[in-house]
């Protein structure tokens, strides 16, 4: 959870900016894809087997386990230049624990990853399938 999250990636006002920070903060455990107009939720067992999941489960999944990483990052040991005990600095986990810390706001992202997986999708299909389909060079 929270690995390479670099906050500076994201415009965490706007909305579909929020539904790419849940989803890439917990990329290893959970993934999303788009069957017709439904969003369907995958998380990965321990065992490495990945199972569909409910938004409820999500939910009660985000309020706990996740809850508990981000617990044990703000108990850390967090210390100025002077070894003086300070608040925990400006992190992905502050950030998610700020969003997602209402339920809704996690329905909402959620609801939002149906954009995300419509026309991001379609952008990267778009990108590998702008060939050379006559298969000569290109001169520039």
């Amino acid at each position: 959870m929270f690995k390479d999250i670099n906050l500076s990636d994201y415009i965490i006002q706007f909305e579909l900016q929020k539904a790419y920070f849940l989803r890439d903060c917990l990329y290893e455990e959970i993934t999303y894809e788009l069957k017709d107009t439904n969003i369907i939720i995958y998380k990965k067992s321990d065992n490495g087997i990945t199972e569909e999941m409910t938004l409820d489960e999500l939910i009660f999944y985000i309020h706990t386990e996740v809850a508990d990483e981000i617990i044990e990052y703000v108990k850390g040991p967090h210390t100025n230049g002077y070894g003086h005990q300070i608040r925990p600095p400006k992190s992905s986990e502050t950030v998610f624990m700020d969003l997602f810390k209402d339920i809704d706001n996690i329905k909402r992202a959620v609801e939002n990853m149906k954009i995300i997986l419509k026309y991001d999708m379609e952008d990267e299909a778009e990108i590998k399938n702008n060939t050379n389909e006559d298969d000569q060079t290109l001169a520039f």
